[in-house]
C-alpha cells in the first residue's frame, strides 16, 4: 500500500467522536479543515456549542488528540487544553456560556508548549501555561461571534505561533496514519525493520510525539471506530460489530468498552439517547 492510498483511506474516515458532547449541549456544530501545511495528518476539527441555562456535565472520550476549548464567558474569558485521554473525563460547562474549540488531529508539526504532552495525558490546563503568547487570542476569541469568523482568528493565530514550519515529517508521521487507516488494527512487531531504527526508539519517538505509546494510541483508534459502528444503526449483533471492529471477541470489545466509557455499549447508548 502506497503513502498516498494510505492517506486517502485515513481521509475518508469521520472526525473524531464524542456523543455525549453533542447529545447534551445545545447548537453544537463542527467542522473539519485541514490546518497544518508541515503534518502529514493535517486536519482539525473545530467545533462550537452552548451550554444552555442550566449548564450540564459532560463525558469526554478518549480520541487520541490535543482538544483546546475556549469559554467564551466575556466576564472571564479563558481555554483549557487538555492532551489526549487514555480514560473518559468529565467537564462542569456554566450556564448560558458558549464554547469553541479546536482539535489537531496531529500534535507533530506543531511548536512545543512549555509543558511536555506526556505531561498533558489525561489533564486539564490553562492553555496560556502551555502557550504563553495565547492570551490575546484567548481574549479575542469572545468578541467574535461567527463560527467560521473564529475559525479564521484561530487559524491565523496558528500561521503566526503554532505551526513549526522548520518540521520534517519523520517514521512517526508514517506511523501514525498507518494506524489510523487500519483504524487501529496494527501488530508493532518488525517496526525496526519497517523503519530501520530499534522498536524500543520507535515507540519512544512516538510518545514523545503524542504522550501515549503506539500501542495506546491504536487502542483508542480502535475503539473509536467500534463507538462509530455503535451508534450507525448498522449492527444489531455486538459480536459481528466486535470482529468488524478487530476485536478478538465480543468480550474483548465490552472490556474495552468500558474501560473508555466505564458502562457497557448498551448502557452508554441509553444514557446517550435518554434526556438528563
Amino acid at each position: 500500500m502506497t503513502i498516498s492510498s494510505v492517506l486517502e483511506e485515513m481521509q475518508s474516515n469521520s472526525p473524531p467522536f464524542q456523543p455525549v458532547l453533542s447529545s447534551r449541549v445545545d447548537g453544537y456544530r463542527e467542522q473539519q479543515l485541514r490546518w497544518n501545511p508541515v503534518c502529514v495528518k493535517n486536519d482539525a476539527l473545530f467545533y462550537e456549542f452552548s451550554a444552555g441555562e442550566g449548564g450540564c456535565t459532560i463525558q469526554l472520550l478518549p480520541d487520541a488528540c490535543l482538544n483546546v476549548l475556549f469559554i467564551c464567558d466575556p466576564d472571564h474569558p479563558h481555554a483549557l487544553l487538555s492532551g489526549a485521554f487514555l480514560k473518559p473525563r468529565t467537564l462542569e460547562l456554566k450556564p448560558n456560556t458558549s464554547y469553541f474549540g479546536f482539535k489537531p488531529y496531529s500534535s507533530l508539526g506543531m511548536k512545543q508548549p512549555k509543558i511536555a504532552y506526556t505531561e498533558l495525558v489525561d489533564q486539564f490546563t490553562d492553555l496560556t501555561e502551555a502557550f504563553p503568547w495565547a492570551g490575546e487570542l484567548v481574549e479575542r476569541i469572545p468578541t467574535v461571534r461567527g463560527f467560521e469568523d473564529r475559525i479564521g482568528l484561530f487559524n491565523a493565530f496558528a500561521r503566526d505561533y503554532l505551526i513549526d514550519y522548520d518540521y520534517t515529517p519523520t517514521f512517526v508521521d508514517y506511523l501514525t496514519i498507518m494506524i489510523c487507516a487500519s483504524r487501529g488494527n496494527i501488530l508493532f512487531t518488525g517496526l525496526d525493520k519497517e523503519t530501520g531504527y530499534s522498536e524500543r526508539y520507535c515507540r519512544e519517538k512516538f510518545k514523545s510525539g503524542y504522550g501515549m505509546s503506539p500501542k495506546q494510541y491504536s487502542g483508542i483508534m480502535r475503539f473509536q471506530g467500534a463507538l462509530k459502528a455503535l451508534f450507525s444503526e448498522d449492527y444489531n449483533d455486538l459480536s459481528a460489530l466486535a470482529f468488524d471492529s478487530g476485536y478478538f471477541d465480543q468480550a474483548h470489545f465490552i472490556h474495552d468498552f468500558k474501560k473508555f466509557t466505564t458502562v457497557s455499549p448498551y448502557h452508554f447508548l441509553k444514557s446517550c439517547y435518554s434526556k438528563p
